[in-house]
């Protein structure tokens, strides 16, 4: 789409691919980081997943880009979405005679595939007299094109508790926030082995699920998985995948072939096999400068081992973080209770949304906050000589924490 002036200064431009953008802009708007990167949107774009497409809106100022918004459309289910089991429960009744209720054509901001991250961004530059008049057009911009896609409502994806303020200065009023599931992350504490910071009975648990592994399994690391890994990953993440309550995208074969074309020396498969080479658990891992990111997993399911296998990868990928002299691992959203008992501390995810339709606008207002219902946060389980430690390596990387 071409641009259009808005006056003297800015203009606007809704573009249908990452290819479109400039890289410099890009990164003068989101940084250097791969789970922010031109070349993870282009993984993405490039996997072609059935039923979604991409608009990206870029703002300038006499040829200079000020903001970046990157979205997509796709149908939303929100039985995949909601937290609330009571509304898991309704929304199958009533799908029994309305098999259609509640999948409802979506205009979301930010990445199709897990991020954790929202892209309702400025220029590092930007003035404030420009911020004020750029929030302006977001917002204009993100309804007008919403209603042009034949969405019913938008979806503002994936915001942490850092960013709320900043993307609520951006968005009108008429965007209402509702609290998911906190994203989780475990620090690596300098000069303390892992676990030994956390309480006695955690340390327990990690000797005793370490031990189990050892019997039965061993690691390795792939860092080449295009082509036979990437089908036997996809097959492992459709099995997980199958037995989530909670489905947040569905993605291909060509998605993890992508990335690892993409990120050469960057991302890598932690490989969980029998010791009579069995694969049973898979997990796909990006590694940005001071952390790594468990992007997904995969998982064989058998009928005795599988907390052996997920308390493992979970286990795993902090040494690995520490072998690799990382800050944390950042984990996301899935699982929360493990990941907690492992040491993880934790931040508020926020989904936004709005719709000028008469009904959603009535369920949004009123009925969203009882099926996005926030989890009860647990207490951390780090000893007291550790426990402000890791916290602030989390906060010093941005993170605003709940059970601190």
């Amino acid at each position: 789409m071409k641009s259009k002036d808005l006056s003297n200064d800015l203009s606007f431009k809704w573009s249908s691919s990452i290819s479109e953008i400039p890289n410099s802009a890009w990164e003068n708007i989101f940084g250097k980081s791969i789970i922010k990167s031109q070349l993870f949107f282009q993984a993405i774009e490039h996997s072609e997943f059935a039923e979604v497409s991409y608009h990206y809106l870029q703002i300038c100022k006499h040829g200079t880009i000020l903001s970046i918004v990157p979205c997509f459309c796709y149908e939303l289910n929100f039985l995949n979405l909601t937290t609330s089991s009571t509304a898991k429960k309704i929304i199958k009744i009533i799908r029994k005679i309305y098999p259609s209720f509640f999948k409802i054509k979506a205009f979301v901001t930010g990445t199709y595939a897990a991020s954790c991250e929202h892209f309702i961004e400025y220029a590092t530059d930007i003035s404030l007299e420009d911020k004020n008049l750029v929030a302006q057009l977001i917002d204009l911009q993100l309804k007008d094109k919403s209603k042009a896609t034949g969405a019913k409502f938008i979806f503002i994806k994936d915001v942490r508790e850092r960013g709320i303020n900043h993307v609520k200065q951006i968005l009108n009023k008429d965007f209402i926030f509702f609290v998911s599931f906190p994203t989780a992350a475990i620090p690596i504490l300098p000069n303390c082995v892992y676990p030994q910071a956390l309480k006695k009975k955690n340390r327990k648990r990690y000797k005793t699920y370490t031990e189990k592994f050892d019997k039965e399994f061993r690691w390795e690391i792939v860092t080449d998985f295009g082509g036979k890994y990437a089908h036997e990953f996809m097959e492992l993440y459709q099995n997980v995948l199958d037995k989530a309550k909670n489905k947040f995208e569905f993605l291909n074969e060509r998605f993890f072939n992508n990335i690892n074309i993409e990120f050469p020396g960057k991302s890598f498969l932690l490989v969980a096999k029998s010791h009579d080479g069995e694969t049973r658990l898979m997990e796909l891992v990006l590694e940005e400068e001071d952390k790594l990111i468990p992007l997904y997993i995969g998982i064989k399911y058998k009928t005795d081992d599988t907390k052996i296998l997920y308390l493992n990868a979970i286990f795993r990928t902090i040494k690995e973080a520490d072998a690799r002299n990382k800050s944390f691992v950042d984990f996301g959203q899935t699982s929360y209770y493990p990941k907690v008992m492992s040491g993880a501390l934790v931040e508020n995810i926020y989904y936004g949304f709005w719709s000028d339709r008469f009904l959603l606008k009535w369920l949004i207002n009123h009925i969203f906050q009882k099926i996005f219902l926030p989890p009860a946060i647990l207490e951390s389980v780090y000893l007291e000589t550790y426990k402000n430690e890791a916290c602030q390596i989390l906060e010093d990387k941005g993170f605003t924490l709940l059970n601190k």
